[in-house]
C-alpha cells in the first residue's frame, strides 16, 4: 500500500509502508501517544511499558522482560492496533490477524537493521484464550514463512519463561497477539516439542533462510533440529 492509515476516532496517524492488499482495513492502528489516549488501548500501553519494557526479578536473566521494546518504543516502531469490527469468532480473528501481518510488512522499516523493532499488538478485549490458541496455532506457519513471529498472550497463559521456567511472561489481562520480526533468539521456541516433527522442520527452515548474522552455535544448533525433525518424520510409525 502506498500509504496505511492508523485511523480510529480522531487519532489517526499516517504509516508509510509498501502496496496496499486485501484486508487490511480490518484493523486499525495506532501509534503509542495515540493508543494511550484511547481507554480501550491505554491499559495494555501501560502494560508494555511498566512490565514488558521493564526487568523483572522472576525473569531469569538481566534486562526488559522483552528486550527488544526499549529501543521500539525510543524509535516511534511500536503500533498498537483494534480489529473493526470487533472481533467475535475464529473467522474474525483470522481476518483481523492476517491484516496484522500485511500491516506489519508494509510498515516502515522494510529493511536494514531496524526491521526488528517494529512491532504491532493487536488488542483483543473479551476474546476467550481458547480462539486466540486456536488461530494462532493456525497462523503460526504463514508467520514464520515470512520471518515473522505471532506472539499470543492472555490472562493466566502457562507458557513458562526461558530462563525461569516459574516465570510467566505470556500472561496479559486483555488477549493479544503480537507481530514482530524473527530474531536469533527465537530458535528455542520454534523447535518446542509440543510442536509435531514436520512443524518443527517447517520452522527451521524457515529461521535458516531468514536469519542471515546467526552466530555459529545457533546455527549448528538450528542445523541439529532440523535433521532430527525430519529424521522423525522418515521413522516409520509404529504399528
Amino acid at each position: 500500500m502506498s500509504q496505511a492509515y492508523a485511523h480510529g476516532h480522531g487519532h489517526g496517524t499516517p504509516v508509510s509502508g509498501g502496496r496496499a492488499g486485501p484486508g487490511l482495513s480490518r484493523i486499525r492502528l495506532y501509534e503509542e501517544a495515540a493508543a494511550a489516549e484511547d481507554e480501550r488501548l491505554r491499559p495494555v500501553v501501560e502494560w508494555v511499558s511498566g512490565h514488558i519494557a521493564r526487568p523483572h526479578p522472576d525473569l531469569g536473566r538481566r534486562g526488559a522482560v522483552c528486550p527488544f521494546v526499549p529501543l521500539s518504543q525510543r524509535l516511534g516502531l511500536i503500533r498498537f492496533a483494534l480489529a473493526d469490527p470487533p472481533v467475535r469468532g475464529e473467522d474474525d480473528l483470522t481476518a483481523a490477524a492476517l491484516a496484522l501481518k500485511a500491516h506489519w510488512l508494509a510498515m516502515e522499516p522494510r529493511g536494514g537493521p531496524h526491521t526488528v523493532d517494529k512491532t504491532i499488538v493487536l488488542v483483543l478485549p473479551g476474546l476467550s484464550r481458547e480462539t486466540v490458541v486456536r488461530v494462532h496455532d493456525r497462523l503460526k506457519p504463514e508467520f514464520v514463512g515470512d520471518g515473522m513471529m505471532l506472539g499470543e498472550f492472555f490472562p493466566g497463559h502457562p507458557g513458562p519463561g526461558l530462563h525461569n521456567p516459574a516465570f510467566r511472561p505470556l500472561h496479559s489481562d486483555t488477549p493479544l497477539l503480537v507481530a514482530r520480526s524473527m530474531v536469533n533468539n527465537d530458535l528455542p521456541f520454534l523447535t518446542e516439542k509440543r510442536y509435531p516433527a514436520g512443524r518443527r522442520a517447517v520452522f527451521v527452515a524457515a529461521f535458516l533462510e531468514h536469519q542471515h548474522a546467526v552466530p555459529a552455535a545457533t546455527r549448528a544448533r538450528a542445523l541439529r533440529e532440523l535433521a532430527l525433525a525430519r529424521d522423525q518424520l522418515a521413522a516409520p510409525h509404529p504399528e
